[in-house]
């Protein structure tokens, strides 16, 4: 019986060399050290995750990212999530609601959970994508900010 949580806990023999990121084309060396550890960090302390990325918010372009192979189409992913992050940035202005900011925004699905989470900056967000049978909602959300913060 797979237990998700437990996973953390068990070996599954020798350690690796750790997460495989994959990078945009694009990405300088230093937006490579920047984003490299902060993926590696969140899936340190989510390893049931099922993806987590980086995107940039004005491009709509995926800029990093971790996933589960043939769970999803991150580029695609990255643009579609872009566009609700400056929706929502937009719908803020239009409201008058100009002294607030998005702390996150969560889509829920049937079986997954979509956290978008802002950088400091505003320039660039966090995707992440779990499953809920896998994650505990309140975990995965302290887990993303603590992440977000300790990135700039």
């Amino acid at each position: 019986m797979k237990i998700p949580f437990l996973s953390r806990f068990v070996a599954d023999g020798p350690a690796s060399a750790g997460p495989k990121i994959t990078y945009a084309a694009s990405v300088s060396a230093g937006n490579k050290a920047r984003f490299g550890p902060l993926l590696a960090n969140i899936l340190r302390d989510l390893p049931d995750l099922v993806a987590v990325s980086v995107l940039d918010v004005r491009a709509g372009t995926l800029l990093a990212t971790h996933h589960a192979p043939g769970k999803l189409n991150p580029a695609k992913a990255a643009a579609y999530n872009a566009a609700v992050v400056r929706e929502k940035q937009q719908a803020l202005e239009a409201l008058g609601l100009a002294g607030e900011a998005i702390e996150d925004i969560l889509i829920t699905l049937t079986t997954q959970w979509h956290l978008l989470r802002l950088l400091p900056g505003n320039r660039y967000a966090l995707h992440l994508l779990v499953g809920k049978r896998d994650t505990n909602l309140g975990i995965a959300r302290e887990v993303l900010r603590a992440h977000a913060e300790a990135a700039e």
